[in-house]
């Protein structure tokens, strides 16, 4: 339960600190020098991925419990690389929306910034891989 804790204030401080270096308002191409991406893979509760690699339908009843209280939000792609999903403060929807996926794949674009070694993504869209 410790190491729980331990990861999940990790992740917050690590959103925090994503957060304030990411350029406030619309993220666009004419704005900024961030790469659109778009990725497909599962909705992670970065708490416990991280903390014990908790993924999968096995765990969605823990994340969807996990995110819903504020724990970061990630992508596990189908090579294997997982990225911070971050919100556009001018446009929170996508973000929320996400939060409706927990533990399912999904398709979400956004603007790819990586600081410090850790990559994310201020996501602009989501839908449900079908």
């Amino acid at each position: 339960m410790r190491a729980i804790k331990f990861f999940a204030v990790l992740g917050l401080l690590l959103i925090f600190s994503i957060s304030t270096a990411i350029p406030q308002g619309k993220m666009d191409s004419k704005t900024t020098s961030a790469k659109k991406v778009t990725l497909k893979g599962e909705v992670l509760d970065l708490a416990c991925y991280v903390a014990g690699e908790k993924k999968g339908a096995e765990h969605k009843r823990c994340a969807v419990m996990c995110i819903k209280g504020g724990e970061p939000i990630g992508i596990l792609t189908d090579d294997g690389k997982v990225y911070l999903v971050v919100e556009d403060h001018a446009k929170p929807e996508p973000y929320e929306k996400l939060k409706e996926f927990a533990a399912e794949r999904v398709t979400i674009t956004g603007a790819f910034y990586q600081r410090g070694g850790l990559p994310g993504v201020v996501i602009e869209s989501v839908e449900p891989v079908k």
